[in-house]
């Protein structure tokens, strides 16, 4: 079986330019001999011809799969791992695009769901990206180069022919402000690059968005994933990771035994009938708290539809994104909502107050002097990767505090526990 591993951005996988300019706008520290700041549109270039790059393998891999067969079952190709649900193929996946080649290409089968290890819960993964370029994020539209601009702007023409809705993104910003796409976060998505966009990643995200659109007008979606959710490995006991024989970090038990599921660690919410299935799912396993970031609130249906599906729900998590660096994030959706996300320089914001920033150095033992103001756009800034290189996670981050709604403590799950307050990802 192929082991298909979503990729996790980190700094390593960001490009030559796109470090220079992180480094000029005040993310990073040091630019290295020689080095000079990229204009915008030299960023904005990078990032087209690296979507660019992404969307040619997508389609190589889109057209390897036509006529092709498959079934969703519990259990592999040997009738072995019931607990697991697996996408078997008629036959071996191949080799497919020839400068992007499968990494197994003989396997015939990917597992449903898949794993995310900095934040230590399974996960679901799908095509990220705007439905125009075979994406699953009809909301990231508006901020991708590699879509018709008739598209970006507020036409509904995609690339399946279908209408996605109008993007709805000038309902939060004057109409003369248009999404600048060298900060678009989603011209940058880190679900578009990195490992994600190599052939083999492509391969199993391909053959779970035809499942799941077929699932969900089939009508099996639901009893399908609740199955794989309920079964899955949340690996709740502590853990060591290993390199070469020797452990390098330990991974401490779930604080309390509890489950957390991330819903699109790549991908978003499609359609109004699929965010529903989602929604039924959630109601059929009540002990698993659910998290997914979307930003269908960009598109003409999203605001309303959550609102509709999603209020007075608890244990569904669903926060609005930001759609560029260094904004803020959209306010007051309605009761299908939580706060939302932001991505911020991190040293262009001003910290979440002096109080909380003594109790954060305090916990991670750095003894630097916290800032002295207070960042509007955020209430809480994510921790993972404030821990140790080889362990930076979840379960090993600083938690909020009392005061935000949180636990205290090491053990961070504040994006599923604490769904009022924004949270904040610092550029890394």
């Amino acid at each position: 079986m192929a082991a298909i591993l979503p990729h996790l951005a980190v700094l390593e996988d960001n490009t030559e330019i796109e470090r220079a300019f992180d480094v000029c706008t005040g993310n990073l520290n040091g630019l290295g001999e020689g080095e000079i700041c990229p204009s915008p549109a030299a960023v904005l270039a990078d990032a087209h011809a690296g979507l660019l790059g992404m969307l040619f393998v997508r389609e190589a891999v889109e057209q390897s799969l036509v006529g092709r067969s498959f079934v969703a079952q519990a259990g592999n190709a040997k009738g072995q791992l019931k607990n697991l649900v697996y996408l078997v193929l008629d036959g071996e996946v191949g080799p497919g695009p020839a400068w992007n080649p499968a990494a197994a290409p003989t396997s015939t089968q990917y597992e449903l769901l898949s794993w995310t290890s900095k934040m230590n819960a399974p996960s679901w993964s799908i095509p990220a990206g705007a439905s125009q370029i075979g994406g699953s994020c009809p909301g990231a539209a508006a901020g991708q180069s590699v879509v018709p601009e008739v598209a970006r702007t507020g036409g509904v023409t995609s690339r399946g022919g279908g209408a996605v809705g109008l993007v709805n993104f000038a309902l939060k910003r004057p109409a003369d402000h248009p999404v600048d796409l060298a900060k678009a976060i989603c011209a940058r998505c880190y679900a578009t690059g990195g490992q994600y966009s190599t052939g083999h990643v492509q391969f199993a995200q391909a053959l779970r968005y035809y499942w799941a659109k077929q699932a969900v007008e089939l009508g099996t979606f639901v009893d399908t994933m609740v199955y794989a959710v309920d079964n899955a490995d949340y690996q709740l006991e502590a853990y060591d990771i290993k390199k070469k024989g020797k452990v390098v970090a330990r991974i401490p038990a779930e604080r309390g035994r509890r489950r957390f599921f991330r819903i699109h660690d790549s991908g978003d919410f499609f359609s109004e009938e699929y965010l529903m299935q989602w929604c039924q799912v959630a109601d059929r396993l009540k002990d698993i708290t659910f998290w997914a970031p979307s930003r269908i609130w960009a598109t003409s249906w999203g605001i309303e539809a959550v609102n509709r599906l999603n209020s007075g729900r608890e244990n569904l998590i669903i926060r609005p994104s930001a759609y560029e660096i260094d904004d803020s994030p959209p306010v007051d959706l309605g009761p299908g909502w939580a706060a939302g996300t932001t991505v911020l320089a991190a040293t262009n914001n001003e910290g979440m107050g002096p109080k909380l920033e003594q109790y954060v150095e305090a916990l991670e033992r750095k003894g630097a002097a916290p800032r002295t103001g207070k960042d509007p756009r955020y209430d809480w800034d994510c921790r993972a990767y404030a821990a140790d290189d080889d362990g930076h996670t979840c379960r090993n981050a600083v938690a909020p505090p009392a005061s935000l709604g949180g636990p205290g403590g090491a053990g961070c799950r504040a994006c599923w526990t604490v769904p009022s307050k924004i949270v904040n990802y610092s550029l890394h």
